[in-house]
């Protein structure tokens, strides 16, 4: 298996923004890709949020949840995730392009991000590769996945001067050197010295 990277450059996501956001399913894919780089969440426990995961309802008025409850799977534990302003706005647009009649029924069981090819399945792990690849792709970056997202996630908190002990927590790794590995800064670390030295 190919290794992934994160992207490491603003201006690239922007355009992977861009075009993920042009395609047919633009606002979904858009979704898809900003709740994967703004939040420490795998792509394959994003695939399994539902509307009730993200969304409020008090007296038939739809509000978008302030925190994003999730467990992860492979350690079992809770993690609770601040959702950004504009990341709320995002989510409302799209619900209330996708969601019409779940809304009006208050029906807050379906998936956020839904199969085409079932009664109430979730998106595939396969199909969310395709779209986070395809983008890269025509977007011309090498080595993004799926699990690129996670890592621009991390990558970003650590630019932003947060504890590195921090962003470990929030990834559930198991030492700090993980995390400076996965989020690829070691590399960056271990490839500064050696530019300097032209022998």
């Amino acid at each position: 298996m190919n290794k992934v990277e994160p992207i490491q450059n603003i201006s690239d996501i922007q355009a992977l923004k861009e075009i993920l956001s042009s395609g047919e399913k633009g606002k979904r894919d858009l979704l898809i890709f900003c709740l994967g780089i703004n939040t420490p969440y795998r792509l394959s426990e994003l695939r399994l949020l539902k509307l009730e995961d993200v969304l409020d309802i008090s007296e038939k008025e739809v509000t978008v949840k302030q925190q994003l409850i999730m467990k992860d799977q492979r350690v079992g534990t809770h993690h609770t995730v601040i959702i950004s302003n504009n990341l709320q706005e995002q989510i409302m647009d799209y619900v209330k392009v996708t969601f019409n009649e779940e809304l009006v029924a208050t029906n807050m069981n379906a998936y956020l991000f839904p199969s085409q090819k079932g009664h109430n399945l979730p998106l595939s792990r396969q199909s969310i590769w395709r779209i986070i690849h395809s983008a890269a792709e025509k977007g011309g970056l090498k080595h993004i996945g799926s699990h690129s997202l996670r890592k621009t996630f991390g990558f970003f908190l650590y630019k932003e001067g947060i504890p590195i002990e921090i962003i470990q927590e929030l990834l559930n790794h198991s030492s700090r050197k993980e995390t400076l590995k996965y989020i690829g800064i070691c590399q960056i670390e271990d490839d500064n010295p050696v530019k300097c030295l032209d022998l």
